[in-house]
């Protein structure tokens, strides 16, 4: 083989050995224990099922929220090949393929951009061991885990199209863009999004004082339309998800706000904001347990927690406190780790603020001012406001530290030009000694300050310490809880300052011609490894891989679930009590569920949760707790109006027990003699209190056209004949016009209603109950889910793709021939 090619193979075959090595277990045939993918299963469970019996997707689930689209839990896209090579790619049992995409494709942005190869691998090491990727995949959040992989390739192909360099720059931007997108996590996309905006002014600032705007006009332009069509060939999920979002709880309410934080279009502001880093979070990028870590530490006999314990209560039992030490001292509501960079990489992004020079340095400096700043939320209001009520799209958006990716991304770009410039000896001998003592003096000093002066951190205490008093920990244990935080910050910062000098070290060593070029990478590597492993393994580590079955049945059938699945008729819905039922998949698991978990539920259940269903819930375990006779189990549903249209025929009470069921539900629809007409949302949501739905129904004004002047007498019946995700029939037969109520959730984007074959108008009644008026007569009524943006935004998406294809065949094409 060529030795130029085996020079640029290597790194990659050895991306792919450090991705092996460090989640050996899958190779064990193991997969990784993760909460939300568990909870993923639960929710996913109708659809997948529908998928495996019939080939066809479930648009629409009623396992979850009584009724909503499958667009965010797990739809396919035939249109896009964007799916299709990323399942190719994919085949490597994952995680292990995407931590070694994330290493390999920062590689080859390096690459690309013309880098020594073994140095670009050393940054991709340095990217790739960052902790952010394995606290997320700890986790579960697989998609965001992916997203994030593919911002190398749309860097790459911006910046090779800033060099002119449109064709591979319009190619890997529309690559890049369009993986990113079919990850189907549009957060990490629009963080990519910002970094994108961010080189753009830059260079058109750079391309202004240069008078080279007709040449940025031409690269905007192709990267434009690489965008343009990243976006075709992914129109359906896109389509899709922005005509479900404006109906989530990220849309615009109806409602009048209750308070100024109510944000009438995208989330609440604070809701927005309640992940938010302070200042002393965010240096856990270079002291990483510099605010404890995690909820759960382990610190072993090494801990004063440990230390007091072991003599009162015995080694074993101070031994487990000490390694489940709620450590985490910092502001966020819950902490799954710290999201370190390495002192590698934070002490050569330091180095390139000295080093480098023209606009990317600037750009990179942009990125990081500009994503830490973002990172603060509400510790930095004014900016946090401004984005929120400004920025078009910020406030679809939660958990606002997350944008740190770019911010770590930038500065391992800056570390890896640092070195680079180093290696080409592109400063004089001078101004190298000055550098590196100005990097060093920065970094190591804030390391060693933390380090002598542990308290220059903080006070070691956490606002979740007044539930430990409230469990029962007395004060000296709650000292000693303090004194290991202490601890860990001093300890933490010492190491940091280590891995700085010993990095500064070879970088001296190197320069004063002491250590040759490859001998100071492969040290950086290994200095790199030694810090970033064993960070990453206390959250991510052979421990949380379990047997493939394990996973794939995560929840147990309980005698409650057994007793409910003895019901065989076509659909009704179960409310477990056991549980949070809004922050719980394992019910959709085995029923259709008044619960489910997921963060793009329809904004008016999450209003019809707030104001109805969960006061109903507790006047029903009330109710319970009194010792209710089952003869009265009619009067404890009919006291829960909301819970009882949606069609509950059982609650769960005690997963050992039998459930409690409704001796007479509603079903799936029914005749109501009466209704009445409500002036806007407000009125309607308020006249659901006492109603009785059973034979009222609440109509919006603009639907009393449907039933203005007229009067019903309920008689006859209507029955669900069959049943599938996005197909309901009924067979109807009365001798009168019904006005009839279906406990289905109303979604006019997609949902079409017929009788007997001919499509009819439906509308909403009772805030987000479907009704349609039934005429006389023996009639066949069926509900479709036939999306436009689904079928349509595919066939789009086949079109984009197809033209995609044969860009890409024509350029080989000509480049082949150019070769001959």
């Amino acid at each position: 083989m060529n030795k130029k090619l085996i020079k640029y193979l290597a790194p990659v075959l050895l991306c792919l050995i450090t991705s092996s090595v460090y989640f050996f277990p899958v190779l064990e045939g193991k997969v990784l224990q993760q909460s939300d993918i568990i909870h993923f299963t639960g929710m996913s469970k109708e659809i997948v099922d529908y998928r495996a019996e019939t080939g066809d997707e479930a648009l629409w689930t009623n396992s979850m929220f009584s009724g909503m689209p499958a667009f965010q839990i797990s739809t396919l896209y035939k249109g896009s090949i964007t799916k299709k090579l990323k399942e190719w790619i994919l085949k490597i049992p994952r995680p292990i393929s995407y931590h070694f995409l994330l290493l390999s494709l920062f590689y080859l942005m390096f690459i690309a951009l013309g880098y020594n190869p073994w140095l670009s691998l050393a940054g991709a090491t340095a990217y790739g061991f960052t902790t952010f990727f394995f606290v997320i995949l700890e986790s579960g959040h697989n998609s965001k885990a992916d997203a994030i992989t593919y911002i190398p390739l749309l860097i790459a192909g911006i910046l090779l199209a800033f060099r002119n360099k449109r064709v591979a720059g319009f190619m890997l931007s529309t690559l890049g863009i369009s993986f990113m997108i079919a990850a189907n996590h549009l957060q990490m996309t629009y963080y990519a999004a910002i970094l994108a905006l961010i080189i753009g002014v830059v260079y058109f600032i750079d391309a202004v004082k240069e008078k080279t705007l007709p040449d940025f006009a031409k690269n905007s332009g192709v990267l434009i339309a690489a965008a343009l069509l990243a976006l075709s060939m992914n129109l359906a999920p896109l389509w899709t998800t922005y005509e479900y979002g404006k109906y989530t709880i990220r849309g615009e309410s109806e409602l009048t706000p209750k308070s100024t934080n109510d944000n009438a279009a995208g989330l609440d502001k604070d809701y927005i904001l309640d992940y938010s880093y302070d200042v002393g979070e965010a240096l856990t990028a270079f002291i990483p347990r510099l605010k404890g870590g995690s909820m759960r530490e382990s610190l072993g006999e090494d801990s004063n927690v440990y230390q007091l314990l072991a003599g009162s209560q015995g080694k074993q039992n101070a031994l487990r406190i000490a390694n489940n030490l709620p450590l985490y001292w910092g502001s966020q509501p819950i902490a799954g780790g710290y999201m370190y960079f390495g002192a590698v990489l934070c002490f050569l992004f330091v180095l390139g603020l000295f080093v480098i020079k023209g606009k990317d340095k600037w750009w990179i400096v942009a990125a990081v001012v500009i994503s830490f700043a973002l990172s603060l939320g509400k510790y930095f209001p004014a900016l946090a406001n401004f984005m929120i009520d400004y920025f078009p799209l910020y406030n679809k958006f939660r958990d606002v530290k997350n944008i740190i990716v770019i911010q770590q991304f930038a500065m391992a770009f800056m570390g890896v030009m640092a070195v680079s410039a180093l290696y080409k000896r592109e400063i004089s001998d001078k101004q190298f000694n000055k550098v590196l003592l100005y990097s060093f003096g920065i970094t190591g000093g804030l390391a060693l300050l933390f380090a002598l002066i542990p308290s220059v951190a903080g006070n070691f205490t956490a606002p979740s310490d007044a539930r430990l008093v409230q469990a029962g920990w007395p004060e000296q244990l709650l000292s000693a809880l303090q004194a290991d935080r202490k601890m860990v910050v001093q300890k933490d910062a010492f190491r940091t300052f280590i891995f700085v000098a010993l990095a500064a070290g070879v970088l001296w060593a190197f320069w004063k011609k002491k250590l040759k070029a490859e001998y100071a990478l492969a040290i950086w590597v290994i200095l790199i490894f030694a810090d970033m492993w064993p960070a990453n393994k206390r959250y991510l580590n052979n421990d949380s891989f379990v047997a493939k079955r394990q996973m794939s049945n995560p929840y147990t059938l309980s005698n409650a679930d057994k007793a409910i699945h003895q019901d065989k008729a076509l659909s009704y819905r179960v409310l477990n009590l056991t549980v949070n039922p809004f922050t719980d998949a394992s019910t959709s698991y085995f029923h259709k569920s008044l619960g489910g978990y997921h963060g793009a539920k329809l904004g008016r259940y999450q209003e019809i949760i707030e104001n109805h269903i969960t006061p109903e819930m507790q006047l029903i375990i009330n109710m319970l707790n009194t010792g209710i006779d089952p003869n009265q189990f009619g009067n404890l549903f009919n006291s829960a109006p909301v819970i009882k249209m949606l069609n509950t025929k059982y609650l769960i009470v005690n997963p050992d027990g039998a459930p409690v069921q409704d001796p007479n539900p509603l079903g799936n629809a029914w005749f109501v003699d009466n209704f009445q007409i409500v002036e806007n949302a407000d009125a309607e949501i308020d006249a659901l209190k006492g109603f009785d739905p059973s034979a009222t129904a609440i109509v919006d004004q603009r639907y009393k056209s449907y039933v203005e002047g007229k009067s019903f007498n309920k008689n006859g019946a209507i029955a669900l004949t069959e049943y599938e995700p996005n197909y309901l029939k009924y067979e109807f037969n009365s001798n009168s016009e019904q006005l009839t109520v279906f406990s289905e959730i109303f979604y006019n984007k997609g949902w079409d209603a017929f009788i007997d074959g001919e499509k009819v108008p439906h509308f909403r009644v009772d805030y987000l109950l479907r009704a349609m008026i039934i005429p006389k007569g023996e009639h066949t009524i069926e509900f479709k889910f036939e999306p436009q943006s689904y079928f349509l935004g595919n066939k789009i998406s086949y079109a984009g793709s197809i033209f995609f294809i044969l860009l890409v065949i024509t350029y080989l094409f000509l480049l082949l021939k150019n070769v001959e």
